[in-house]
């Protein structure tokens, strides 16, 4: 028996019985008429179990060769609603597990994030952000309207699914390839956020209008309009960002704290940054904005904080975030249901819209004098994840879409997730090595 079939039956076996322990005993906590146990248990032992299935993941995606993101993504696949059906999209330990995953990841790039090199880069990351935004949004609203025949409404929704970068798997992509604060890296992850906040206007803009009459019930009885309310909750995240950043207000707590409390207590900056992060992100829900957003821009701030604590700080956090990465990644496979696998029509639009996504984004390579740098660039901008997973999400809280284009965008998006994941990370392994050779 040759070594890769060997370790397929290996895996397979251990993918089995984990499910089964996992099916087993979540079922009896469940049971238990103490809340304790009923409620805060289970979502415990999700988390601990998707962190095992990234594993799981990993080791499939060595042995097929191909990215461990998407491998993870994979798992999740198979353990989720439409294989095995042991972890559930919407269970409280998932919903955790995936929020505080894409919270540290956007909370890293924000730590590494150089914003004296995104005022360098700002022409050309905006001009990608908006090229990766506009085409798909015109192109899927284009056929949404006239050759699937949707709602002007229902139709951008579909175009708004494919519109945001998935910052998140970005960042762990150029972080593997140690291409995370190179120059290209910060226009990538720099272009990903503003595409990001491109989309979560887009994503509020149609959440309201598609709330019958809510928008203007709320004026009429003397409140803020939501859209103002939303341009102001964008500025305000983007001068506070700048203003704390630009006055090093992180860095002088950090000293404070050094000279109060270091000596006692060598903890002290990694709570401090995970309070941080916390703090950062509900003030950006508060606003109205994407918690990921407020994780990002707190990691902005705190990014002027001297290196040696920085360090220490985020070596100490990354013990137990990997936990949650694994977890993040695990979690967007399982938001496939089994319907949508079996379903012929289904795939057919899944495919159509994937390739239409994938090129979408793609074609943003062309702004590149460097063909090298225009492709790697293309290619990040074309993983997509959480924030195409909370447009489906919201567009099916608001029947905006209906089951089969819902489940046909949502397959699209892990279909383009992961063809995006495999060909940048292979692609920029390729230059990494391509680089060593020439040095």
């Amino acid at each position: 028996m040759s070594e890769k079939i060997k370790g397929l039956v290996f895996f397979i076996i251990e993918v089995a019985v984990i499910s089964v322990i996992l099916y087993f005993v979540k079922g009896k906590l469940e049971a238990s008429h103490h809340r304790d146990v009923s409620v805060y248990l289970p979502m415990l032992i999700d988390i601990a179990f998707l962190a095992l299935f990234a594993t799981f993941g990993g080791r499939m995606a060595k042995a097929f060769g191909i990215a461990p993101m998407a491998g993870k993504i994979i798992m999740g696949i198979i353990a989720g609603p439409a294989l095995l059906g042991v972890l559930h999209p919407d269970s409280p330990g998932v919903e955790l597990a995936r929020l505080t995953g894409v919270l540290f990841i956007l909370f890293e790039a924000g730590l590494h994030f150089d914003m004296e090199l995104l005022k360098k880069n700002i022409g050309i990351a905006t001009a990608v952000a908006f090229g990766g935004v506009l085409i798909p949004l015109i192109s899927f609203a284009a056929l949404g309207h006239y050759v699937i025949h949707l709602e002007w409404i229902e139709a951008i929704f579909l175009g708004g699914i494919f519109t945001a970068t998935s910052v998140g798997l970005s960042v762990e992509a150029l972080k593997r390839a140690g291409k995370l604060e190179t120059n290209l890296g910060n226009q990538i992850v720099g272009a990903a956020v503003i595409d990001d906040i491109l989309g979560v206007i887009i994503l509020t803009i149609l959440s309201k209008l598609s709330s019958t009459g809510a928008g203007a019930e709320h004026v009429a009885e003397g409140g803020m309009n939501p859209f103002v309310a939303l341009a102001i909750g964008v500025i305000v995240f983007l001068v506070a960002t700048y203003v704390l950043w630009t006055m090093g207000v992180a860095d002088k707590i950090a000293q404070y704290l050094n000279k109060q409390y270091s000596k006692s207590a060598t903890g002290i900056f990694t709570r401090f940054f995970f309070g941080m992060l916390v703090l950062g992100s509900s003030l950006a829900a508060i606003l109205g904005l994407e918690p990921v957003l407020g994780a990002f821009g707190i990691g902005v701030v705190l990014s002027k904080v001297d290196n040696e604590i920085k360090h220490e700080a985020w070596e100490k956090i990354e013990g137990y975030m990997h936990i949650f990465v694994g977890g993040f990644l695990v979690s967007i496979g399982t938001m496939l249901p089994r319907a949508a696998l079996i379903d012929t029509k289904v795939w057919l639009w899944a495919i159509l819209f994937t390739v239409i996504g994938f090129v979408g984004k793609y074609l943003v390579k062309y702004l590149f004098k460097d063909k090298k740098e225009g492709k790697l660039v293309g290619l990040a901008m074309s993983i997509r994840g959480e924030v195409g997973l909370v447009f489906v999400a919201v567009a099916l809280a608001n029947h905006a879409l209906n089951e089969t284009m819902a489940s046909a965008a949502l397959l699209a998006v892990i279909l383009v997730t992961v063809l995006g994941a495999i060909l940048f990370e292979k692609e920029v392994m390729k230059q990494v090595a391509a680089e060593k050779v020439q040095t």
